[in-house]
């Protein structure tokens, strides 16, 4: 059945609403966001037609509350609802309330959504048609211990009905399993609303490879080609591209003849992914099938110059498929980084806070919801955009993307970008020799790289950088102050405490500056907001700045750098020393990240060993467990389950 779409009510949040938003937009169509009220600095509220603030302080009461949802919808006269990826996008029961109210649905029909989603019905129904799958067992957690004896180790564990890596581990022995299915089934019910539990042998060095897909609902599909997703941490992927690399004629044959196989026999509707896993000897296996728009959707999007999204809102509209499939076309190779506000540097801890600046790279793709001033909050995904780019081959993609990540700037948050662009330089990425556990074996070498990178960069450039900045951009640049700089040349700079001193002398639009007694010739300066470019002995650099409360935090190559000098009163440094022991220091347990306190294993009193569990921390969908650094007992419990901790609270004191 045909029907207009005048007004779409986005049944989510961030980068995927202001996607929704800007495709809708192109179209015609008015738009509807939600928020809630730690999300209202976000571009989607702003960009949208109308916004509604959801009311609560649970995603309960906001992003999952189906029944609020579906009344806006019908408030507002929006003919369709759009669920992006993650919340509901995946329930069948929110997919039946939405089309009962006579609204439609973007996305799968209810049922489909139930038998893909729930895994061993999933599994069930592929087996049926051919497709090989991995053997494994479903069921609560007493379910899965009394098969424990048929099992074979190392196993997988994963929500029966869910995705996007919440609550799966890898359990290498039988002693493991008990704990690790209570830790997967809270975080099945938290974020999916069901405990079931899916366990099956786990792969250690399979690549993830998926089909998209496009249905019209009527038993025909389309394939949009394939996406590698196979570096991974933590079960989240991290870079993404398209086509899969690597794989043989065969192979690529086979995961299209198989994903169509089960989108036909499905009579599918709408976007959807069929992941597989892709062994050494390209063998491969059913995963599981995404009944929704996927996270990486524009590595495909950009191979083949399709709009997901629109292709999405014809087939809700009953137009069906836009083309067939021997009009869809490739071309070239597309690359997405997912950014995170997190702090490779310290295991990963997420970050929050106001971003203080954006600036975005040239020739690239940025998806996002984050603008300056916004406030970021601890409550959600730590994913805060993504970077895309195309080449006309797979080595030009990398290229790009190595430069894309050197030109974005999102200040006043600690972000992912180091870690990404480490990652892609990698000799393991750029030979195709990576699979989903990659990163996580290899995790201290990945980082000691990117430590690596950082300390060969010179010190200089972002020196150079600093001065232009202050002292010779704009306004700052006038002849008096140039005067005072030929008089006292000297510029004394500390750079992550390390002491820097320059000598600049200016003639005309160039610069001489000696560093360390060498003199470098510095010119062909260009200002362009919180970027400066320059030449130093004829050799191009990019380099930006954010400003702090009491320095100016630099950034080159994705790395990040404190400068400070003392011709800058705000940035004069007073030292200061503690007097406190370390025993005194060690005594005063503080948390390092803000988030909710989500487990207590001790109270007050209790005898603790050095590394026994105090307590998890949740922050950005992400558990932290807080051990004892010491032997100790516990004298104050400052923190209680379901509080929620801000960055450097106490948290609890030990003595002893």
């Amino acid at each position: 059945m045909r029907r207009k779409i005048n007004k779409i009510l986005i049944a989510n949040r961030g980068e995927i609403a202001v996607r929704i938003i800007r495709t809708a937009k192109k179209l015609g169509v008015r738009t509807l966001a939600v928020y809630a009220g730690d999300d209202a600095g976000s571009l989607h509220v702003s960009m949208a037609d109308e916004a509604f603030l959801l009311e609560g302080s649970s995603l309960a009461d906001t992003y999952l509350n189906q029944q609020k949802l579906v009344q806006l919808a019908l408030d507002a006269n929006a003919d369709a609802i759009h669920p992006g990826y993650g919340f509901l996008s995946e329930n069948a029961a929110f997919a039946a309330l939405v089309e009962a109210a006579g609204i439609c649905f973007v996305g799968a029909t209810p049922e489909q959504i139930s038998l893909m989603g729930e895994k061993t019905q999933a599994i069930d129904f592929v087996k049926e048609l051919g497709v090989p799958v991995i053997p494994g067992v479903r069921g609560a957690v007493n379910d899965i211990i009394r098969e424990i004896a048929e099992l074979e180790f190392p196993l997988l564990v994963k929500a029966a009905a869910g995705g996007g890596g919440k609550g799966m581990q890898i359990v290498p022995k039988a002693a493991d399993l008990p704990l690790a299915l209570q830790q997967a089934q809270r975080q099945a019910r938290e974020y999916f609303g069901n405990g079931e539990l899916f366990v099956e042998k786990y792969l250690p060095k399979a690549r993830h490879v998926e089909v998209q897909l496009m249905g019209d609902g009527n038993g025909n599909a389309v394939h949009l080609f394939e996406r590698d997703c196979s570096l991974q941490r933590r079960y989240q992927k991290v870079v993404e591209e398209a086509p899969a690399p690597n794989l043989s004629d065969k192979t690529r044959a086979n995961l299209h003849r198989y994903a169509l196989k089960i989108a036909e026999a499905a009579n599918y509707r709408g976007a959807g992914t069929i992941e597989f896993l892709v062994d050494e000897k390209q063998n491969c296996w059913f995963l599981e099938m995404n009944t929704r728009l996927q996270v990486e959707h524009p590595v495909t999007e950009a191979i083949t110059g399709l709009d997901l999204v629109e292709w999405q809102l014809q087939i809700a509209a009953g137009n069906g498929l836009p083309l067939l499939q021997d009009e869809i076309q490739l071309s070239g190779h597309a690359i997405e980084v997912r950014i995170c506000a997190e702090d490779p540097a310290h295991y990963f801890v997420p970050s929050s806070g106001t971003i203080a600046a954006v600036q975005l790279p040239d020739h690239a793709r940025w998806d996002s919801f984050v603008s300056p001033g916004m406030l970021l909050s601890p409550a959600y995904d730590s994913m805060i955009g993504k970077l895309i780019v195309h080449g006309s081959d797979r080595d030009k993609a990398i290229a790009q993307m190595q430069t894309a990540l050197d030109g974005l700037l999102l200040g006043g948050i600690k972000t992912n970008q180091s870690f990404l662009r480490m990652l892609v330089s990698d000799a393991a990425f750029q030979n195709l020799t990576v699979h989903t556990n990659y990163i996580e074996q290899n995790l201290a070498v990945l980082l000691g790289a990117m430590t690596n990178q950082r300390l060969a960069l010179l010190p200089v450039i972002p020196a150079i950088a600093y001065v232009l900045h202050h002292f010779f951009s704009g306004s700052k640049a006038s002849g008096n102050q140039l005067d005072y700089w030929r008089i006292n040349p000297v510029f004394q700079l500390q750079l992550n405490g390390e002491e820097i001193e320059l000598v600049v002398r200016k003639d005309r639009s160039d610069y001489l500056i000696y560093y360390k007694n060498e003199p470098l010739s510095v010119g062909d300066v260009f200002y362009n907001n919180q970027r400066v470019s320059f030449k130093i002995n004829g050799t191009g650099h990019d380099v930006y700045w954010v400003e702090k409360s009491n320095c100016t935090e630099i950034q080159y190559d994705t790395h990040r750098f404190d400068v400070r000098s003392r011709h800058i009163p705000s940035h004069v440094k007073l030292e200061r020393k503690s007097t406190a022991a370390n025993g005194e220091r060690q005594s005063l347990i503080v948390a390092e990240l803000f988030g909710k306190v989500i487990d207590v294993f001790v109270e007050a009193g209790d005898i603790l060993k050095k590394g026994q569990k105090l307590l998890v921390i949740e922050s950005m969908k992400t558990e932290f467990t807080i051990q004892s650094p010491v032997d100790a007992v516990v004298k104050t419990l400052h923190v209680s389950k379901g509080k929620t901790v801000q960055d450097k609270e106490l948290l609890l004191e030990l003595e002893g």
